[in-house]
């Protein structure tokens, strides 16, 4: 799957890929305010790309 705001999402797979964009939909829906939600979204990307070097940001 390609993303312009997520590139590193093509090296999951599938299903592991809707399963983040899932998470972070229902991140939008819990937050109740654009800061928790950015926070929420930075928890999840960590959550998911663990593979990138440190230092480097999706």
């Amino acid at each position: 799957m390609d993303s312009s705001a997520f590139p590193w999402l093509r090296r999951l797979t599938d299903e592991e890929a809707y399963e983040f964009l899932d998470e972070v939909i229902q991140a939008a829906h819990l937050a109740g305010t654009h800061t928790a939600f950015l926070h929420a979204l930075d928890v999840l990307v960590g959550q998911h790309a663990p593979t990138l070097p440190h230092g480097v940001r999706p």
